[in-house]
Formats: C-alpha cells, sequence, structure tokens
C-alpha cells in the first residue's frame, strides 16, 4: 500500500512539474522549438513511461547542453539545457523534496517558495524590494548593505547539499535519486554544482544557504533575500560590516564566498535612493490611467538610462516594455542601431520592434546587416533571438535563410540556434529545400537538430510518411515528434 501511495504521490508532483514547464518555464530564457507540442499531445503514455523512470534509483540525465547565455556585454552564465524527459525528471524529483524542505526556509526569502505556480517571478522579486523599503521605513535609525555569492550555483557543493536535505527529513530514496542526478550532470557536461535555468535548482538553492539566513538572524540584524541577493538592515557601519564578516566565514563553510564587487554599505540616504522606484512606479501609474504626459516622463527616464556610462539597463528594460505595450516608436532606432552592443538584450529590443508596423523594413534590414557584417560565431544567444524574431514576425529573407543554412550545417556550432535555424528554413522554404533538408537529416549525429529538422521537412511537405511511421515505432525520444507530426498538426512557433 505504502508503494501505491508513493507511485501516487510521485505522479501529483510530475504532474506539477510538467504544468510549469509546459505553461510557463517554456516562455523564459530556453524557449522549445515548438513549445513541447509532441511530448504534450502524447501525455498520457509519456507520463507513464516517464513514472517508470522516475521510480528507478539512477535516473540521471542522458545528455546535457550547455548555453552561454548572455548577463550583460561581457560576461555569461552557464543554462544546463536537459531533454524533456531529464528536464521533468529533474523537476519532479525537487518539487516532492520542496514538499519537505520549504516551510523550513526563512519567511525573509521571497525566491523560489514552492506553494507558487511560478517559482521564479517579477511580483516576488518587487515584494522583496518592497519588504526591504519597508524596514528602512519602519526604523529611521537603520542603514543597509548588499552582498550576494560569488559564482553561487557553479559553487555549490552537492555532498554538502545532501547532508542538509538528509537532516531536514528528505526520504533517502529521494536524496540517491537527486545526488545520482546531480552527479551524471556534472559528469556529463563542464558545469558543476546545480543546474542553472531551472527553478528547482533555486529551492536546492534555499536550503544551501538556509545557515547563512540562521548566522545573519542570531547576528541581531534584519535581512531579506532573493535566491542569494541579499539586503542587511543595522544601525551603523560597523553593526554591518561585522555581520558581513560573519556572513562571508558561513559562507566559506559551504565552499562558497561573497562577491567583493557587488557588496557594498550604503548611507542611510543611499539605502533609499537605491531601493526607490518611486518614478518607475509613477510612470507605471500614469500608463495604467491613460495620463497624457505619462510618455514624456518615461522618454525622460529613457534619454537619462541611455546617456549614462554605462547604460543604466533596468530602466533601459523599464522603458521598452512600454514603449512595447503601447506601440510608441520612441526608443526602437537607438535600440535596433545597438542590437549588436547589447547582445544580452536582443530579446527585449526584437520583441519590441516587432510591435511597431511601421518600422518592418528596419528591423528586416537589421536583422540582415547583423548577419552580414559581424561574426556572430560568440553570440549564440543573439543569432537564436535573430532566428526567433524573424519566425514571429514573420520575415522571409534571402540572406536570413543562407544564414540559417550556414548555421544549421556547422556541426561545431552549439545546437540551440541550430535548431531554430532549422525551423526558420522549413518556416519558409523553397524548392530546393526539402531535399537538402532530408539530407541533412540524415547526416545529422545530434538528436535535438534532428527532431527540428524533422519539423522543418514536415512544413516543407517534403517527409514521407512512411519515415514517420518507422521514427513512430522506434525507441529513440524522436517517436514522439513522429507521432505528434503524423496527426498532420499546425505547428505552433516558439513562445
Amino acid at each position: 500500500m505504502k508503494r501505491q501511495d508513493a507511485h501516487v504521490a510521485k505522479a501529483q508532483y510530475l504532474d506539477l512539474a510538467a504544468r510549469r514547464l509546459f505553461n510557463i518555464e517554456s516562455r523564459r530564457e530556453l524557449p522549445d522549438i515548438i513549445n513541447f507540442r509532441d511530448v504534450r499531445s502524447s501525455w498520457k503514455e509519456y507520463r507513464l513511461e516517464l513514472l517508470n523512470h522516475i521510480s528507478g534509483l539512477h535516473c540521471g540525465p542522458n545528455r546535457v547542453e550547455i548555453i552561454e547565455h548572455p548577463k550583460d556585454p561581457i560576461s555569461v552564465r552557464p543554462l544546463a539545457r536537459f531533454e524533456i524527459r531529464d528536464r521533468l525528471t529533474y523537476e519532479t524529483i525537487v518539487a516532492e523534496i520542496a514538499s519537505t524542505v520549504d516551510p523550513l526556509i526563512s519567511e525573509n526569502v521571497f525566491s523560489y517558495r514552492a506553494n507558487r505556480s511560478q517559482m521564479h517571478s517579477v511580483d516576488d522579486w518587487l515584494e522583496w524590494r518592497v519588504q526591504a523599503r519597508k524596514i528602512l521605513e519602519i526604523n529611521p535609525r537603520l542603514t543597509m548593505a548588499k552582498t550576494d555569492v560569488a559564482s553561487f550555483y557553479e559553487n555549490i557543493d552537492i555532498d554538502i547539499l545532501r547532508l542538509d536535505l538528509a537532516q531536514s527529513g528528505t526520504d533517502e530514496l529521494l536524496l540517491i535519486q537527486l545526488h545520482y542526478f546531480l552527479q551524471r550532470f556534472q559528469q556529463q557536461s563542464h558545469a558543476w554544482g546545480l543546474p542553472q535555468g531551472s527553478s528547482a535548482s533555486g529551492v536546492l538553492s534555499n536550503i544551501y544557504l538556509a545557515p547563512l539566513d540562521e548566522y545573519i538572524r542570531q547576528s541581531g540584524v534584519q535581512h531579506v533575500r532573493y535566491s542569494d541577493d541579499t539586503y542587511l538592515f543595522g544601525e551603523n557601519w560597523e553593526q554591518l560590516r561585522s555581520s558581513l564578516t560573519g556572513a562571508n566565514q558561513a559562507l566559506r563553510a559551504r565552499r562558497l564566498t561573497i562577491s567583493a564587487k557587488k557588496t557594498e554599505i550604503f548611507t542611510r540616504s543611499k539605502s533609499l535612493e537605491h531601493l526607490d522606484d518611486s518614478s518607475r512606479d509613477q510612470i507605471s501609474y500614469l500608463y495604467y490611467r491613460g495620463a497624457p504626459h505619462a510618455k514624456k516622463l518615461l522618454s525622460e527616464l529613457f534619454s537619462d538610462a541611455i546617456n549614462r556610462h554605462p547604460i543604466k539597463e533596468r530602466d533601459v528594460n523599464f522603458s521598452l516594455t512600454r514603449f512595447r505595450r503601447k506601440r510608441d516608436a520612441t526608443a526602437v532606432h537607438w535600440a535596433l542601431d545597438n542590437l549588436k552592443e547589447l547582445h544580452h538584450l536582443s530579446d527585449q529590443i526584437l520583441r519590441y520592434a516587432e510591435r511597431l508596423p511601421r518600422h518592418g523594413e528596419d528591423l528586416t534590414n537589421t536583422l540582415e546587416s547583423t548577419v552580414l557584417d559581424f561574426d556572430l560565431v560568440d553570440y549564440p544567444y543573439l543569432e537564436r533571438n535573430i532566428l526567433h524574431s524573424a519566425l514571429r514576425r514573420p520575415i522571409r529573407s534571402k540572406i536570413l535563410k543562407d544564414y540559417a543554412w550556414h548555421l544549421l550545417r556547422d556541426k561545431n556550432r552549439p545546437n540551440y540556434p541550430r535548431e531554430f535555424a532549422a525551423r526558420y528554413i522549413g518556416s519558409y522554404p523553397d524548392i530546393a529545400d526539402g531535399p537538402l533538408l532530408r539530407m541533412q537529416y540524415e547526416a545529422e549525429s545530434s538528436e535535438p537538430v534532428q527532431r527540428a529538422t524533422l519539423v522543418a521537412l514536415y512544413e516543407c511537405n517534403y517527409l514521407p510518411r512512411h519515415l514517420l511511421e518507422n521514427i513512430s515505432n522506434s525507441t529513440s525520444d524522436l517517436r514522439w515528434t513522429a507521432r505528434y507530426l503524423l496527426r498532420g498538426p499546425v505547428v505552433p512557433l516558439p513562445a
């Protein structure tokens, strides 16, 4: 009976993980080329197979691709891209663990809480900052420090994590499964610690930082934390410095260290200024109310942000989002002119430009000139966003098609932009593309790129039914894609 109850519980956590992945996570940093529609269309069968897989002790990832996701013009963070089966396995194991560990996490922690349908959201981030401001406003004697952890996820020690989870009361079977998964993750990639790009890792990181939360509490200062970003509140510089020094010692015991570049003790006035969102809050309210001078205030905020050195990216993001919603072309020329230099903001820039029909030619010219004028071999995120934008708009371009073929054929490039290249070719086929795609499919060694090429062949109307039937009856994970395409669907664009 206990075994049956455990299987039912596992199914519930799998369903929760699937809802998050299909409805929320798929729209984040690593969108799927068909929004996981192949797995979703066969979910009943897929779910049964996956439940059997997750019931075993050794259910580690089969293959991991590390995506270098830009944080700013220079630095990147390594996002782990799993196969769908492995992603759902990880999310399910951690969802079950979260039911035990989340109640043990301090209420001062605002990120990755298990009782939310979306564990990583802008609303929670905003609430973290609102709470910080409230603490300062309630006690006029307080000032603030900020800090975070250097290379946080990469430096989490999975053996220490296992001890933490065991102490929290996590079931031994889950501990074995998680530890095996994380060991395999490190063996299958050039990454270490916890996989980045999944909210499940955020849940585990909270338990890993629980000793930090407790140390800060015991040191006599208040704090609020979002992931590893922490605000501390004390009455003077010495008190905050002492707490930060002790916090760094507590982190070193966890194989972590404070980021010196991102640690600062503010004066009282600078603390309030750091948390001051009043101008953005006012603009948001006025835009919502349709006030005529909202545009002028937003334009001034944007102008001030881009004339700083370096530019004030938070205000640029804020402005582009509001301009996009109102189809306001104020920033479009600046944004497109700086697409390459601001490649880490390319998704926001391109989605903004796409909402301005009058600037369709400007958008097309920018995409074409970017692939012609620059060597993008070290900019896979920008490459993917260019093709993604051309799919959404839609833009049929010989220049972009030639570039997509160049990408698809280069097996030394990351899979991710190659998949979007295949999707672009299939969406705007010419007479020769079908045969060439079939040749590419047969020579391709990467299963994710094969999947994308299979979809492209389908959209080219150059995919024999007998080939799909053979694949659908195989043991390859491509069988789910083949079964989906055999139904003759209109394949959705990536979100």
